[in-house]
């Protein structure tokens, strides 16, 4: 994909994930809260082999869980999660740290 196709693909995944939202908070009886919603962004300072486990440990647990099928007391759940690297506000990824090796 070229980055313009990457910039098209996560335009509609976010588009799809703000639908769906709306579409819960429209519902009767919606209640974050009592439904345990949740949203969360931070920054994590990472390497690429250190994504790459975190990625291997994410992908475990959820596997885990993703052949959960229906059964009194579930209901389907909408999880995204993206990651990518981030700069500093000069746009340096290690902004104002000494280069370490």
């Amino acid at each position: 994909m070229s980055l313009d196709d990457h910039r098209q693909a996560f335009a509609a995944t976010m588009a799809v994930l703000l639908s769906e939202f709306n579409a819960y908070l429209d519902r009767p009886g919606a209640d974050p809260y009592a439904d345990k919603i949740g949203y969360r962004q931070g920054v994590i300072w990472l390497s690429d082999e250190e994504i790459t486990e975190a990625a291997g440990a994410l992908q475990r647990a959820l596997g885990k869980i993703a052949e959960n099928g229906p059964r009194p007391g579930r209901r389907p759940r909408l999880i995204s999660l993206i990651q990518f690297p981030t700069a500093g506000p000069s746009g340096n990824y290690c902004d104002g740290l000494p280069d370490q090796e």
